[in-house]
């Protein structure tokens, strides 16, 4: 990994979120009054980690020049020390970090801040995806460019769902609609599309063949992405039988699908003697 500050800051995270996690089962999942939800800051810790650490993978590709690095690494490590400690720190005093009912004007502001924060990891992140874009890349062809791109889009679905739930101040939105799941979903693309190519570019696939099987699997992923959010504006849970939700259903097996048949060509892959057996090396 080429950036420790933003493994460091994503090690953190996971870290934290596990904190909540053995201080909500010590209190039998009881909130701490009148607002801290303990749930919510563990999802959030190891969300962002994880995102983080992708983050990580994904930087020695995106082509910075050493000073743009540095300042863009500088720049998501403050706003995303701000977010770990508002939403931590707000939860044990018993407060939502983002849409409190409770807290005082002090509290209010720094709310606010936070979501201002939130936009500016939106902008850090579109910094980073439109140098995936260039056309001018040398790498222009690769299958793992193919799938960061499928990946990114994604992702910028997902930050327009936090944007919604910004706006609304909460994640539910009509009769039995969560827009968290969406969320999810379009950030897990960074990992979901690009490990699939990895696994075929590991293999040694044949270069056409792979790169209709990303192509396939990014589309799959996105279909889903926007199924999910059909039903979600529509005020329902992903839990309630729809169109929608079928098709999500279905595409998600198609990526699974594509994802173990990936994992089955790498593993046919031989080791090389003397290897640790992890990484496979086509002969």
């Amino acid at each position: 990994m080429e950036n420790r500050a933003l493994t460091l800051m994503g090690v953190i995270g996971i870290l934290l979120g596990m904190l909540c996690l053995i201080v909500m089962a010590a209190r039998g999942g009881v909130p701490i009054p009148p607002e801290g939800d303990l749930l919510k800051p563990a999802t959030f810790d190891i969300a962002v980690g994880i995102y983080l650490i992708t983050l990580a993978l994904l930087l020695p590709s995106a082509g910075f020049s050493d000073g743009g690095r540095k300042r863009w690494v500088a720049s998501n490590v403050g706003l995303f020390a701000y977010a770990f400690g508002i939403e931590n720190i707000q939860i044990f005093r018993g407060l939502d970090p983002r849409f409190s009912r409770a807290a005082g004007p002090i509290d209010q502001i720094l709310g606010g801040v936070f979501f201002l924060a939130a936009l500016g990891t939106l902008v850090m992140f579109v910094i980073m995806t439109t140098k995936f874009f260039r056309r001018d890349r040398a790498d222009r062809d690769s299958l793992v460019l193919l799938a960061i791109r499928y990946g990114s889009v994604a992702a910028l679905g997902a930050f327009g769902a936090g944007i919604w739930m910004s706006l609304i101040q909460g994640r539910l939105t009509g009769e039995s609609g969560n827009i968290l799941p969406l969320h999810a979903l379009g950030f897990h693309g960074l990992q979901a599309v690009p490990l699939v190519a990895l696994l075929l570019v590991w293999s040694a696939a044949d270069q056409r063949e792979s790169r209709q099987w990303v192509h396939l699997t990014g589309i799959a992923w996105l279909i889903a992405c926007a199924a999910v959010a059909l039903q979600t504006v529509a005020g329902r849970s992903i839990f309630d039988v729809s169109p929608a939700i079928l098709v999500t259903a279905f595409v998600l097996t198609v990526w699974t699908a594509i994802a173990l048949y990936a994992f089955w060509r790498w593993a046919r892959v031989p080791i090389p003697p003397g290897s640790p057996g992890i990484s496979r090396t086509p002969t």
